[in-house]
Formats: C-alpha cells, structure tokens, sequence
C-alpha cells in the first residue's frame, strides 16, 4: 500500500464532516466515516496480518512509565510476526491531558486506527460515529472470553446502544495499598479483608507521625473526584440517579456530604493522618517514597512499589493488598471497569482488529501483564497466569483481593457526559480544588457541584433532541 494510500486511510474528508459534538469544554467538528465489515476471507485470528502489502497503523497510546514499555514489547513481538505491518506509537500521556490531546488529533481530520480509552470515555467518540463497532469481529474470531456473560462492569465499559466496540487489555479494579515496613515498626497488625472503615481510620492514626524530620502518615489521600467515588458509593448512596446515562446530579445527599468532608479535607487537615497538597510537593511523602502507609490503588502502580528492578536497586517497598474497608453498604461495591482500546473509523480497521485482537489475546496479555501489572482480561489468565506472576514479580501474595473486588464492582458513570468532563469542568475547579486547600467545606460546595454537573447533563441531554 502507498503512503498516499495510507494517509487517504486516516484522513476524514472535509465533505464528510456531519456534525458537532461537545467533549470536555470544546466543541469539535468530527465525522462519521462507515466502518468496514470484517473480510471473509484472509482475515486473521490474531497471529497473522490480513495482507501482504506493508501496513502502517497509529496507534495513539495512553502512557505512563509502566505502559510504555508494554506498548514497546506489544508492538515489536507483533511486527516479528507480521513483518509487513509497522507500529507506529503516538504515545500520549495519561488522564484529561490524553483525551484532550485525542479530541484535538479527531478534530484535525487526521485520526489513528487504534487508540487507548479507559471503559468511561469512549462513548462520546462513539456517540458522534467515530469508532467502529467490532462484533462482527468478535463473533467471527471466537473473542468472547474478554466479554464473560453478566458482568455488567465489563457490559457497561465495552457496549454502547447494543453495539461493542471496546476491546478490553485489562479488568480495571482498585484496592488498598499497605506498605508493610510501617505496620511492622509500629507493632500494627496488617489490615486484613474483614476490616471496618472504623478499623482504617483508627490503623492510620495508629501509623501517623509527622513530629521531626521524618514523616510517616497512616493514609495518602488520592485528592479527586475520580479515586473518591469509591468512598462515595460506599455509604451506600451514589451521585446520580443512573450510572450509564444519567439525567439527574445527587451529590447533596447527605451521605455524601459526609464523606466528602472526611476523605477530601479532614483526613488532611483536623485528622491530619493523609499528607495535605502542599505535603505532597515535589513527589514527597507518598507511599513510594516510605512516608505513607497505605494509598488506594490499583495494579498500574505494582511498579512503583516493588520489582525486580526496584529490588536490584534496594529501592523496593514491600507491600501486599486488602479489600477496601466495610462501611454502610453491606454490599461492598468497589470500582470496576474494562479498560483498553478502540478501533476508529478508517480503511484500515481489518488490520486494526488483527493487531488489537492481538494485544487482547493470551500471547499479548501475557505481555501486557507481565510489565504492567495489570489484570489480564480473562478469568483463565487470571487465576492460571496473573496471581503466580504478580506474587513472584511485586511480592503481591493476595491477589484475591482483587478478584473480589471485581466482582462486587461497578462502574463510575458512563454517558455522553463523561467522568473526564464532570472533573475537569466542575468537580475540580468547584469542589475539590477548595477542599484540599482547606478554603471551605465539603457543605459549602456540594451544592454547587451539584449545579454545575446538572448542567452538564441538562445540556448534552438537550443536544439529543
């Protein structure tokens, strides 16, 4: 294939343009180009490019220091087996930066045939008929063990008005993080599964000391919206009246008053056992750094703890995982998502699939997780491959606490509305940013919060008609 051909692939003709959407604060002009429909014949179960003539395919990557490599060993392993297909890695960040780096590559006429979404922002791509729906794929290849059957945090992450077009790389779930060297020189026994919200508070008091040079704080706040909902949904309340297209803000519950107060503010501030924004500058006081005990996290940061490299270094925490703390929910819901990537529209999506199909098969999740950490997307290679592997290579011995937490999951909020959009427009600038500066309550925000997100799903729900 030419390089004209190749450009002709990703380019979105300016005829074409239909319409405009808004994600984040930006309207874009974004078309709807007709996906192809997976061939026949040649096509490939992920071991082999569709065609022989050269391929080059864009692949625009979510990054951070553990991705990268994976991404690297991904794109080479496949490339020694299809040597006409080259991988080119546009690798772009993390968080509202990367989508917004993503919006901007979409508006610009020029897309990529395979990009990163976690499993709550791609729907407004879809939404305005960017990306190609993958089931005929899925049914011709056989790919359904990434999609087990009444799973409604993988359903709601990878479907979207009865079409599939996320392929999940990993089963996003997060748990709290304990670094064992404070429990152990302060005699504190290690939290377990069965502890109480009122367990971890009094453990991370037990744990705070920050008289002197050296200081050790019994918890390290995440500080935003996206780590508090578990806190959130924990107390049995939840912010909006659904989570998959939501119509209604609920934030002023009083529940979530509460606990916004506690984990935003006092935990730093009154409580003083979680390091304040201004404790945390320049990288200091983190639990990577031996002056937190305990963070909630999920399997990305395994690296930062401890690994064979961090060990031949002597720069290894030590630490090992536990189900997030009991509260008022008697359920126990814990955040859970399918997380990985999309094919958009183009005339390359054929060999997209081959390559993302691929990275979502065994021999490519192996890869992923062997890096990154991360839960691979099958049950299979979770209980047979995962826990072995993160045991041997992090010190992680309960990988159980994972499973678990899966399995009582669910999803933050999905829609045409994203969470990404909620943060950066609202929670953040109203509500959070006061908090962590100890500027005012947790009462004197929500309601404004509340307003705020209220009218940013009034206003998509009105761009529907």
């Amino acid at each position: 294939m030419t390089e004209a051909q190749l450009s002709r692939g990703r380019q979105i003709s300016r005829r074409n343009l239909l319409k405009g959407i808004g994600i984040g604060s930006t309207t874009l002009l974004l078309a709807a180009c007709p996906a192809p429909a997976p061939a026949d014949e040649g096509g490939s179960s992920g071991g082999a490019a569709p065609a022989a003539e050269d391929i080059e395919l864009d692949f625009f990557a979510w990054g951070d220091a553990s991705d990268i490599p994976a991404w690297e060993a991904l794109g080479n392993t496949y490339t020694e087996q299809n040597p006409n297909v080259t991988i080119k890695q546009s690798i772009s960040g993390t968080g509202v930066d990367y989508y917004t780096k993503l919006q901007t590559t979409f508006a610009g006429g020029v897309v990529p045939e395979i990009a990163s979404f976690q499993g709550w922002e791609w729907q407004p791509f879809s939404d305005a008929g960017l990306l190609a729906p993958i089931d005929a794929y899925v049914e011709r290849d056989g790919f359904t063990g990434p999609y087990p059957d009444g799973v409604d945090s993988i359903e709601f992450s990878t479907r979207r008005d009865g079409s599939r077009y996320l392929i999940p790389l990993q089963s996003g779930v997060m748990v709290m993080f304990y670094a064992k060297k404070p429990f152990d020189e302060a005699g504190v026994a290690y939290p377990t599964d069965d502890w109480t919200f009122e367990d971890f508070v009094s453990i991370a008091e037990q744990l705070t000391s920050t008289d002197g040079d050296s200081k050790l704080y019994g918890y390290q706040a995440n500080g935003s919206y996206a780590r508090d909902i578990h806190w959130i949904r924990a107390t049995g309340a939840q912010e909006f009246d659904n989570l998959v297209d939501p119509r209604t803000a609920m934030y002023d519950q009083p529940e979530i008053v509460e606990i916004l107060q506690l984990v935003a503010q006092d935990f730093m501030y009154s409580l003083g056992i979680s390091p304040t924004p201004a404790d945390l500058e320049g990288g200091t006081n983190t639990i990577d750094t031996g002056n937190a005990a305990m963070k909630y996290e999920g399997p990305w940061f395994f690296p930062r703890l401890n690994s064979p490299e961090l060990r031949e270094e002597g720069k290894e925490i030590e630490f090992d995982v536990v189900l997030m703390p009991q509260m008022a929910d008697e359920s126990r819901p814990h955040r859970g998502w399918a997380e990985g990537v999309c094919v958009p529209k183009s005339d390359l999506v054929d060999a997209a699939w081959d390559f993302v199909h691929f990275m979502g098969g065994e021999e490519g999740q192996k890869i992923y997780s062997t890096i990154t950490g991360r839960i691979p997307n099958t049950a299979s290679l979770v209980e047979g491959f995962w826990g072995p592997t993160i045991e041997e290579r992090f010190g992680v011995s309960n990988a159980a606490a994972f499973s678990n937490a899966f399995l009582r999951s669910e999803v933050d909020v999905i829609g045409g509305v994203s969470r990404g959009q909620i943060w950066s427009e609202v929670a953040k600038p109203v509500a959070w940013d006061p908090m962590l500066a100890n500027s005012a309550t947790a009462a004197e925000v929500v309601p404004a919060l509340n307003e705020g997100v209220q009218g940013l799903l009034d206003a998509h729900w009105a761009r529907q008609g």
